[in-house]
């Protein structure tokens, strides 16, 4: 192995696979240093037996010819796995109400006002305040753009073009939190019956963003063979530019000359390595870059207290499941179903309680038949979780603050899915649990100890007012050529923000190294330039 590089990427998930590519692509050699025995992160799932679990992808955003991925991997690569658009997307189920989201959202309209009759003028209204978002978010991809890749002149300029789209968002952006969205949502409706609908929803922009999305067909499946089929391709895209993947490889500290990162040290094989490069990448989580691979003194405490009083998503409880039929054989269908109870506040529905707490449930076998033996199926059960609930999930605190999973753990988990399993067989597929071969189940605690995420958050910091202010969302640190390039830069989650964050990382590197590049690409992400042009330019080339 080359001990030089351009640039170490700490972390090899979606956001760390899909920044070495675009490195790659634009000519600077990069080292991609992942923990796990393969990439891909929360994206690469898991196999047991002959079934592929795809442990972290509901739907997919952004992958249209206007889209914020599709604009990212169109640049690495035009062959990259093309998701299908998903039709049937969301089902909202309770005791009182059964609605479908779909990519017709006329009818869904329509399936509001016959649930609803006495909203109907309010329920046109709401309509079209989301078909106006959704005619926002088609352009979206032209300012992906962060502050930190541009001049003041860029800025300004960025701020004229953006105001008219940012002002139709910033008006719904004080409504948050259960009293901030009924407040919201009082705006279009009068009874508590159809506000119930959105139960669990944190914002009222998270109520009207899934029909803008609906609207503009921006809803996909993974492409066959499930989300890992995006890492297969981003890790041979890496390796055909260059860079090397260290899978097994933990990194145990930044290397700083002064106030400047300048390689890392890390443990491969029971063996410690040293790799230098000019730029360090944290594409993972970055509580624990400050906390533990950096001096105490190197970041200040101001910086590390506003991280941990920002607002992050969730973890949650997830159970994978093996059927030994067809889902459709159990009436389910290629939609995510939300199983909620009425008249609960959105804290107790994301409250780690499996008889009140809303339920997600999808098959992924309904929308992909490879990833599963013939004649079969699979169900994905998540449930929203804290890590502290349970009192840590009955783990044990060991002296060096590190906690272990004894039988106490494993006997927790496994009530809690039987709970789920009796409350699915009441309100939704009666004879589920005949039907179960094997399954497996996820708490915090396991998403903490794959993706070292904080608190085994999903996706780290939540867009809203609070982060917003706090600024706590940026590419850079205190400390020199020491950049953050994954979701932890960007507020929100998901494929869409992992591949803006690399984006950004992306021209935040050229800006300094390469000027010609740099102003090409910034164009492209622009949307000013397509990626035929772009690529037909000598300084990238097809094959960069």
């Amino acid at each position: 192995m080359s001990q030089d590089f351009n640039v170490i990427i700490i972390g090899g998930g979606v956001s760390g696979l899909t920044l070495g590519a675009l490195l790659g692509k634009a000519g600077l050699r990069c080292c991609i240093v992942e923990k796990e025995h393969q990439a891909g992160g929360y994206i690469a799932g898991f196999r047991r037996k002959d079934f592929h679990f795809d442990s972290a992808i509901h739907w997919l955003n952004q992958f249209g010819e206007t889209g914020i991925v599709h604009r990212a991997f169109s640049f690495i690569g035009q062959d990259y796995p093309k998701p299908k658009v998903l039709n049937k997307i969301h089902r909202y189920k309770s005791e009182n109400f059964d609605i479908l989201l779909q990519t017709d959202t006329q009818k869904l309209k329509q399936d509001f006002i016959r649930n609803f009759p006495n909203e109907e003028q309010g329920i046109n209204k709401f309509f079209a305040h989301a078909e106006q978002l959704g005619n926002i978010s088609s352009r979206l991809a032209n300012f992906v753009r962060s502050h930190e890749t541009m001049n003041l002149t860029e800025k300004a300029i960025y701020h004229m073009r953006m105001l008219p789209f940012i002002l139709p968002i910033v008006k719904h952006l004080k409504y948050a939190g259960d009293e901030g969205v009924r407040k919201g949502l009082s705006k279009y409706f009068e009874g508590e019956d159809i506000k119930d609908l959105f139960n669990s929803e944190c914002d009222l922009l998270s109520c009207l963003f899934p029909i803008a999305w609906a609207n503009n067909k921006d809803y996909f499946k993974t492409p066959e063979g499930g989300s890992i089929e995006f890492v297969k391709w981003l890790v041979d895209k890496n390796k055909s530019y260059g860079n090397e993947i260290l899978l097994k490889t933990k990194v145990d500290s930044i290397i700083l000359e002064g106030r400047k990162a300048v390689g890392i040290t890390a443990v491969q094989k029971n063996e410690n390595i040293k790799i230098n490069a000019k730029y360090i990448v944290s594409a993972s989580d970055l509580p624990s870059l400050y906390k533990q691979l950096l001096p105490a003194s190197a970041i200040s405490n101001n910086t590390k207290q506003k991280l941990e009083d920002s607002v992050m998503y969730k973890s949650g409880f997830t159970i994978s499941i093996a059927l030994d039929c067809e889902a459709e054989n159990l009436g389910l269908s290629e939609e995510l179903i939300s199983l909620a109870k009425n008249n609960l506040t959105r804290a107790d529905h994301e409250n780690s309680d499996p008889e009140n707490s809303k339920l997600s449930i999808m098959s992924a076998s309904v929308r992909d038949k490879t990833v599963c033996p013939k004649g079969q199926g699979i169900i994905t059960i998540y449930m929203a979780a804290d890590i502290e609930k349970y009192n840590y999930w009955q783990t044990e605190l060991l002296e060096n603050g590190d906690r272990t999973r004894g039988e106490a753990y494993k006997q927790l988990k496994e009530e809690i899915a039987q709970k789920i399993f009796d409350r699915i067989e009441q309100e939704l597929i009666p004879n589920l649990k005949e039907h179960i071969l094997f399954y497996d189940t996820s708490s915090p605690f396991t998403y903490q100890r794959y993706t070292n995420n904080y608190r085994g958050t999903m996706m780290g910091q939540r867009p809203g007012k609070v982060n917003m202010q706090n600024k706590v969302a940026s590419h850079f640190t205190e400390i020199e050529n020491l950049l953050v390039g994954g979701q932890w830069a960007e507020l929100g989650g998901g494929i869409p923000v992992a591949a803006r964050a690399a984006m950004n990382t992306l021209l935040i590197i050229l800006r300094k190294e390469n000027k010609q590049k740099f102003k090409l690409l910034a164009k492209y992400f622009d949307g000013k330039l397509d990626v035929e042009k772009l690529n037909a330019n000598k300084l990238f080339g097809t094959n960069g």
